[in-house]
C-alpha cells in the first residue's frame, strides 16, 4: 500500500517531463544534426516527431533534421558513412552491423524499446494456438523479416521443431493479407505492425492469436539510439542533449500517445491519424513501459540480458566476431535516473 493520494499515471508522467530541465541559457547558434529513423514517419517514431515539435532539441541548442529510414539494416551503415550522425534502429542490426565492421565504433546510447516487438500470429479460428502448434505448418514473411531471422531462437526458447515449418518467401506488403485469405497458418513480424494491419484488412484482435517472442523468454534488446563512436567522442553535447531531448520525448509519448502523434501527422499529412495513435499505443504498451522499466527507467540495461542477446545473434546470424556490451552500449550520455523514471 502507498501513503497519500493516487496521482494518475498520465498527469505524473506529464508533470515529470519538467523535472528534464532544459539549459538555463540557449545557445545563439545551434548546432545541427543529421538524425535518421528506422522506417516512415509514423507512431512507432512519434517521439521523436514529438521531441522536435515540442522544442525539446532546441532548447539543448540542436538543430535537428529528422528524416525517414529505409530500414534498420541502413541505419548503422547511414552513421558509418557519414551520412547521418545519430539514428534510431533496431539493436540486433546495429551488433551485426559491428561484427562486420568494427572499423566503424557503433555505441548504443539510449535503449529507447527495451520490450521485443517479434511476434508469430495467427487466425483464432485455425488450429494454431501455442508456439508448438506451429510445427508442420505453413508461415510466411519475407526473407529478411526480423521474425522469421529469429525464428530458430523463438523455437528453441518455446521448445518445438522450428525445421519442421515450411515458409513462404513474400513481400511485406502480402504478408497479412495471406493469413487473412487463409493461404497460410501463421506469419510473421513487429507486433506493431502486423496486428494494426491485420486489423485494417477486417481480422480485429480477438480473432488474432499472438505469440510473442518474449513472452517465451527471448531475450533480445529492440530499438535504440545510435550513433559512432567517432561523433560521441568529438561532440559529446550534442549526443547528451539529443539524449536528453529524446528521454523527453518518449516520456511525452507515454503520458498521452495521441499529442505525440499529432507531431507525427504535421511532420507527414498523409498518415491516419487514428491508426498512428493505435500503434503509438501499441509501442508505448509492448515495447517501451515493460516492467523492467516501470522499475528501473529508460534504458537501464541489463548487461547479463545484452551478453545473452550477443551470444543468441552472434550464432543465428553467424557473426564474424562477437562484440561485447562494452563495445556496443555506453550509458555516459544519459539523463539522471529521476529524469528516466518512467513508472
Amino acid at each position: 500500500m502507498t501513503e497519500g493520494p493516487m496521482i494518475p499515471r498520465r498527469a505524473a508522467l506529464t508533470a515529470g517531463l519538467a523535472t528534464l530541465a532544459a539549459p538555463a541559457t540557449l545557445r545563439a547558434q545551434p548546432r545541427s544534426l543529421r538524425f535518421t529513423l528506422d522506417w516512415t514517419l509514423s507512431g512507432s517514431s512519434a517521439f521523436a516527431l514529438a521531441a522536435q515539435r515540442a522544442g525539446f532539441f532546441r532548447e539543448e541548442g540542436i538543430e535537428a533534421r529528422i528524416t525517414r529510414g529505409f530500414g534498420s539494416g541502413r541505419v548503422p551503415v547511414d552513421l558509418g558513412a557519414g551520412t547521418a550522425e545519430i539514428g534510431f534502429g533496431d539493436f540486433s542490426a546495429m551488433a551485426r552491423f559491428a561484427a562486420e565492421n568494427p572499423q566503424a565504433g557503433m555505441v548504443c546510447v539510449l535503449m529507447v524499446f527495451d520490450g521485443l516487438p517479434l511476434v508469430a500470429v495467427s487466425r483464432a479460428d485455425g488450429p494454431i494456438r501455442t508456439p508448438r502448434d506451429l510445427e508442420g505448418r505453413h508461415l510466411a514473411a519475407p526473407e529478411g523479416d526480423a521474425g522469421r531471422q529469429m525464428f530458430p531462437v523463438f523455437a528453441d526458447f518455446a521448445s518445438f521443431n522450428a525445421g519442421s515449418v515450411r515458409w513462404t518467401n513474400v513481400s511485406p506488403e502480402l504478408r497479412e493479407p495471406m493469413l487473412v485469405r487463409g493461404q497460410v497458418d501463421a506469419i510473421t513480424g513487429f507486433v506493431s505492425s502486423a496486428v494494426l494491419s491485420l486489423q485494417a484488412l477486417g481480422m480485429p484482435r480477438e480473432r488474432q492469436v499472438v505469440m510473442r517472442y518474449r513472452d517465451f523468454g527471448v531475450p533480445l534488446y529492440s530499438n535504440c539510439l545510435m550513433t559512432t563512436r567517432r561523433f560521441a567522442e568529438a561532440n559529446p553535447d550534442i549526443v547528451r542533449g539529443t539524449v536528453r531531448a529524446i528521454t523527453r520525448g518518449v516520456r511525452l509519448m507515454v503520458a498521452d500517445p495521441a499529442a505525440a502523434t499529432m507531431a507525427v501527422k504535421e511532420a507527414e499529412p498523409l498518415v491516419d491519424l487514428a491508426v498512428e495513435t493505435e500503434r503509438a499505443r501499441l509501442v508505448v504498451a509492448e515495447m517501451i513501459m515493460t516492467d523492467h522499466v516501470r522499475r528501473n527507467g529508460l534504458s537501464a540495461v541489463d548487461r547479463a540480458r545484452m551478453s545473452q542477446s550477443l551470444e543468441i545473434l552472434a550464432r543465428v546470424q553467424r557473426f564474424p566476431r562477437q562484440p561485447t556490451p562494452e563495445e556496443l552500449y555506453t550509458d555516459a550520455f544519459l539523463p539522471g535516473a529521476a529524469d528516466r523514471a518512467m513508472a
